[in-house]
């Protein structure tokens, strides 16, 4: 083979296999590429995780170490005092007032005066039947003496006897007239009202006075119909009297109705307090604290501890000095407190103060930790 012929065959063959060999090339120089972009990557990733941990200081915190406790259930209503009794003593009988030796604001026992009428017309109707009594029983005892012997008729002895028993009713109802000429207190209480004035002529059923038993008053509050079934086993509950400094009092249930009283669907609730000092009157207002349930054991925490994302809520445990996340399960709210139903465990440490600046991992510096939520209230 000529020189020529084998420089020429040579050229085609690296010609032909040039276009590969260009491909290898570029392949190579974009893995080699590709390899110092991540390493570069990486180194650059290194760094800014090490400027930031030089950088990241320690959130300082308050924590709470949660305690189980004893929580209830109440809702407070308002509510209004009545006296324990309130009555309207009324007359008898008819008569002119003559006398009324008490006066209104005045404490009476059970008997006591409190008007007098004139009683001229009724003695003199009594003195009138006593005769005709004494004559009645005359003509009854002569009757019977004759009857005992057989020497008078049947007849006669039947009418002598009902005479006798007719004239002896009369008798009692002129003695009685009598006596309700003098008008007593049928209760022990204090006198509210006295209705009647001297002189005046008064007519059988005319109110005479008001008195209002105060030694114990009662205190009645409406129920609401979807709470009304918590307090059927109730005995007692704690009363608030607001005119009186907020005075506490025990109140004693005697009575829940079992039909609404109007269409707000109330179900009333009566209970009696005692008041030996008469310092609570009619017509005070009352705030009554009804216990409609009681957890034992249960984990309360302050509420604005809790992080709302849209339907989650959330809160943040110091854990070995990091932030930790924990989603919980809310209960029943009591004033500025609210119950974990789940998610947080006694002794664990509730970060109360802080928690909206942290992240989950984040590092964080206690700089106080209470023992129960009413300490946080002196921070």
């Amino acid at each position: 083979m000529k020189p020529s012929g084998l420089k020429t065959k040579l050229l085609h063959i690296v010609w032909s296999i040039f276009p590969w060999l260009l491909v290898a090339g570029i392949v190579a120089f974009l893995f080699f590429l590709g390899e110092r972009i991540q390493h570069e990557k990486t180194r650059l990733e290194k760094a800014k995780q090490s400027a930031i941990k030089i950088e990241t200081v320690p959130v300082s915190v308050i924590t709470l170490t949660l305690e189980p406790v004893r929580l209830e259930d109440k809702i407070n209503l308002p509510g209004y005092v009545d006296p324990y009794e309130d009555l309207r003593v009324k007359a008898e009988v008819g008569g002119q007032v003559v006398n009324i030796p008490v006066k209104e604001g005045q404490t009476v026992k059970k008997g006591q005066i409190l008007v007098e009428l004139d009683d001229r017309d009724y003695r003199l109707r009594l003195s009138r039947i006593e005769a005709a009594y004494d004559l009645a029983k005359l003509e009854y005892d002569r009757t019977a003496s004759l009857d005992k012997k057989g020497i008078t008729a049947a007849n006669r002895m039947d009418e002598a006897s009902a005479r006798y028993k007719d004239v002896a009713v009369q008798l009692d109802e002129a003695n009685l007239a009598l006596e309700r000429t003098r008008i007593t207190a049928p209760i022990s209480g204090w006198i509210n009202n006295i209705a009647a004035k001297q002189g005046d002529l008064i007519q059988t059923g005319a109110e005479i006075a008001q008195i209002l038993q105060v030694s114990d008053v009662k205190v009645k509050v409406g129920i609401p119909e979807s709470d009304v079934a918590s307090f059927f086993n109730l005995e007692s509950s704690e009363v608030v009297i607001e005119a009186l400094g907020k005075r506490r009092v025990k109140g004693k249930k005697v009575f829940l109705s079992r039909q609404p009283r109007n269409l707000a669907r109330l179900f009333d609730l009566e209970l009696v307090v005692p008041n030996p000092d008469g310092q609570i009157l009619p017509g005070m207002f009352a705030r009554v604290e009804l216990v409609k349930g009681v957890y034992e054991d249960a984990l309360v925490i302050p509420l604005y501890a809790v992080i709302n994302q849209g339907d989650q809520r959330f809160v943040f445990v110091e854990n070995k000095g990091k932030a930790e996340k924990r989603q919980v399960e809310v209960g029943m709210l009591v004033d500025w407190q609210i119950q974990v139903v789940s998610g947080l465990t006694a002794g664990d440490r509730l970060v109360i103060v802080g928690h909206r600046l942290l992240e989950e991992g984040q590092m964080v510096d206690v700089v106080q930790n209470v023992g129960s939520p009413q300490e946080i209230l002196a921070l």
